[in-house]
């Protein structure tokens, strides 16, 4: 939860009020932006010096920033980052005002705002572009909570004793514009929902909802989803007409799903450089990649230190339950040494029998030989297709980059704060399931001056892909995108003439620029020299002409005040300084934003149970998924028995469904888990066990609600549910009845009917999954 407060320098014993708050925001096609105004006022007898802290989501980004305090309103200007901080060293030592903003921790900033006095208010309004969550036909905004109004010090409350709540004043105004009808939900607050047609809608508070100690959530669910869909903003630039066109592709690639076993191999890097968390998450991802395996595929998994050391000793072994069960023992073992031969590693699996290997290489090496290995790779590469997954911030990009492409594959960089494992199953699922490729964009009659991105090399089963173009001229005609599938044709028509016209900002116009921001800081990656010069110069000259912050600019603060005696509006450059790097001070409410103080002490964590602070659902769906074994089920011990894994694998698919995680990366696994299921549930004797009746009733109708069953198994889960429907044991309750009742039926209930009472117990996580996925499934229940 992120909220507002103004930190005081130390010795000042202040108060500031929040008096109001006003959200307006523009949604558009999955996309935003949100501009969050706040008034304070220092209600204290004493002048301060205050600090406003902001937060923005993880997938945002600044778009504008703007204070007014003491007669004077400070704006941010978006600046090329090395010309910044020449501004900003030269008014330094010359003593002139200098303003800061630092980024503290990972999208949480804060900025100095200098002496507020007694009596003075404090304006602050700051906007940020945003990426919306989208999954199984929702999307998911939140916006960081703000504080309520509220005393910090006894000292001072009387300065405020005739302070009331319908002095504070909080709105939202949101509107929403979208490609299909949306139905609309809140979490924490009652909404109002007012629409103009079927896609249009403006969201607000209703009169009951002023809580704003929480974040404003909104869960947007299409009721219809095309493959093909999108939207078209349409504007003037010196007089000539010209458009954004924004396509949105979901392919639904099951009809071309080929079967047939493929061969991997996984090689890891185990120099002395991935000790630590990085070889835990690599030894995690290894885990989950070859529970992602079928009957019938062969892998190894290949060690690089100072030699190698090859799980299957030179042959790939077929997946099973005996070679699942020692590659799992094998990568618990693995420890770091000194080097790794990356070179010797490459040429190892390149020269396996088979000459169609999917290789897997996970590395954080610069590689030294990096023109000797691609020459090698270029001439023996045949068939095999090479993904490289570069760790940690001093990986050789460029090499990694000319790696895949040798082979036709695909590199990915993990940053300081992403997960290998996330990153790696991603691919992996991608590799295994059907996908576009040699695609080619006829645009019919428009005229494209440019495109994102500018070649499209891979769409992927299920994935939302999405393709921007700016256009001059008439915005009209069909759009034809064609491709391949294995061997058969892949083709879409997309007449433009039906998409929406984007009205209401120009917010499609900065989704696109910041798009190509994006696109080019990746390239950058893989250029050296005048190239990557080049990319860097245009980089900022995006960044600046739409007011988006890049890794190649920053802020400066422009004064604007206006001139009494001339009309006229002055402009005074204030240097600020943007720092990027966390900072050692910590704040002490993490993640929350505005204005703060040091001596407020509050804890945010509702639950402070040992298992709540220890596994926190993310990494309790890690551990179970870690864990499975070869013939889909999830359990303690190999050896149960078939009541047991029944039971078990049925929790741990609640587990995995009923949170809000996106679970993408585990969607084959639990395809797995259902098969078992439904082949085994009529081995046992269900009409004896009730308990496990409901299980397996509730788990196959959750995960079917989440839309992730693959439809060659569609026809299996719903004759399982359909004959369920016949015992008599599986009361009507559960058939008919709200899901949390279903849920809360499960597990034990006090004697006054009032919460459930549940011993879970974790001493070996291996063989704690069943109570590892009940405290999952609990935790969703309780959230």
């Amino acid at each position: 939860m992120l909220i507002s407060h103004l930190k005081l320098n130390k010795n000042n014993y202040g108060e500031i009020l929040l008096k109001k708050v006003d959200i307006n925001g523009n949604l558009c096609a999955g996309y935003g932006e949100i501009t969050i105004n706040q008034i304070y006022e220092n209600v204290g007898k004493k002048d301060i010096e205050g600090v406003y802290a902001f937060p923005i989501p993880d997938t945002a980004v600044i778009s504008g920033f703007e204070a007014e305090i003491g007669g004077k309103t400070l704006k941010a200007v978006v600046e090329d980052k090395s010309k910044a901080n020449k501004i900003y060293e030269n008014a330094r030592r010359s003593g002139d005002t200098t303003f800061s903003l630092e980024e503290f921790s990972p999208h949480f900033f804060k900025i100095n705002i200098g002496k507020i006095i007694s009596g003075e208010k404090v304006k602050i309004k700051f906007s940020y572009m945003d990426e919306l969550d989208y999954a199984k036909n929702e999307f998911k905004l939140t916006i960081p909570a703000i504080s309520e109004p509220k005393i910090f010090n006894k000292d001072s409350a009387s300065s405020v004793k005739n302070f009331k709540s319908e002095d504070f004043e909080f709105k939202i105004n949101i509107i929403v514009e979208s490609l299909t009808n949306l139905e609309f939900k809140s979490p924490y607050h009652n909404i109002r929902i007012d629409r103009d047609g079927e896609t249009i809608a403006k969201i607000s508070l209703d009169e009951k909802s002023s809580h704003i100690d929480k974040d404003f959530t909104i869960i947007m669910r299409e009721k219809e989803t095309l493959e093909a869909d999108g939207m078209i903003y349409e504007y003037k630039k010196n007089d000539e007409k010209k458009g954004i066109v924004y396509i949105r592709m979901i392919p639904k690639l099951d009809k071309f799903e080929l079967e047939g076993n493929k061969n991997y191999v996984f090689l890891i890097d185990i120099s002395y450089t991935m000790e630590g968390e990085k070889l835990n998450q690599a030894k995690n991802a290894l885990h989950l990649c070859i529970r992602n395996l079928s009957e019938g595929d062969t892998f190894d998994i290949v060690a690089m230190g100072n030699k190698l050391y090859s799980f299957s000793k030179g042959e790939s072994l077929g997946y099973n339950a005996q070679s699942l069960r020692e590659a799992s023992k094998w990568i618990d073992d693995l420890n770091t040494e000194l080097s790794s031969d990356i070179f010797e590693g490459i040429k190892y699996s390149l020269e396996k029998g088979t000459k169609e290997n999917t290789i897997l290489i996970f590395t954080d090496d610069q590689v030294n030989e990096e023109d000797k290995i691609l020459s090698y790779v270029k001439e023996n590469v045949g068939d095999n297709r090479i993904f490289a997954f570069g760790v940690g911030e001093f990986v050789n990009n460029h090499f990694l980059n000319k790696l895949s492409h040798e082979s036709s594959g695909k590199s990915e960089f993990i940053g300081e704060n992403e997960r290998i494992e996330d990153i790696v199953v991603r691919q992996l699922n991608r590799i295994q399931n059907p996908q576009v490729d040699n695609i080619k964009i006829d645009w019919g009659r428009l005229k494209v001056e440019a495109s994102y991105p500018r070649t499209i090399k891979y769409m992927y089963d299920r994935e939302l892909f999405s393709i921007f173009a700016s256009v001059v001229g008439e915005v009209e005609g069909h759009i034809v995108l064609s491709g391949n599938v294995n061997e058969s044709e892949y083709l879409s028509e997309i007449d433009i003439d039906n998409f929406n016209t984007e009205e209401n900002a120009n917010l499609l116009k900065k989704v696109w620029a910041r798009k190509r921001i994006k696109s080019i800081e990746a390239a950058m990656k893989a250029e050296r020299g005048k190239k990557r010069e080049a990319m860097r110069k245009k980089i900022i000259q995006i960044s600046k002409e739409n007011e988006i912050i890049s890794s190649e600019t920053t802020f400066i603060l422009m004064e604007l005040r206006e001139e009494p005696v001339l009309g006229i509006q002055l402009r005074n450059i204030i240097p600020i300084k943007v720092s990027e790097k966390t900072l050692g001070e910590q704040i002490s409410i993490k993640s929350k934003s505005g204005f703060f103080y040091k001596t407020c002490q509050e804890n945010i964590i509702d639950d402070n149970s040992y298992l709540h602070n220890k596994y926190p659902r993310e990494r309790l769906l890690r551990i179970i998924a870690k864990n499975q074994f070869a013939d889909g089920s999830f359990v303690d011990y190999e050896d149960s028995s078939l009541e047991d894994k029944v039971e078990t694998t049925s929790m741990s698919i609640l587990a995995f469904c009923l949170g809000k995680e996106n679970i993408d990366i585990y969607l084959k696994q639990l395809n797995k888990a259902v098969v078992y299921i439904c082949e085994n549930y009529w081995k046992i004797d269900f009409h004896s066990r009730e308990d496990i009746n409901k299980l397996v009733f509730l788990a196959l109708t959750t995960i079917k609600r989440r839309n992730i069953i693959k439809a060659k198994y569609m026809e299996t889960v719903d004759c399982t549910i359909n004959n369920m429907y016949n015992i008599k044991e599986l009361s009507g309750s559960i058939i008919n009845g709200s899901l949390n009742k279903s849920m809360a039926s499960l597990f034990n209930i006090d004697k006054k009917n009032k919460c459930i009472k549940e011993d879970i117990t974790i001493y070996d996580e291996r063989n704690s999954i069943f109570d590892m996925a009940k405290l999952s499934v609990l935790m969703s229940l309780n959230g």
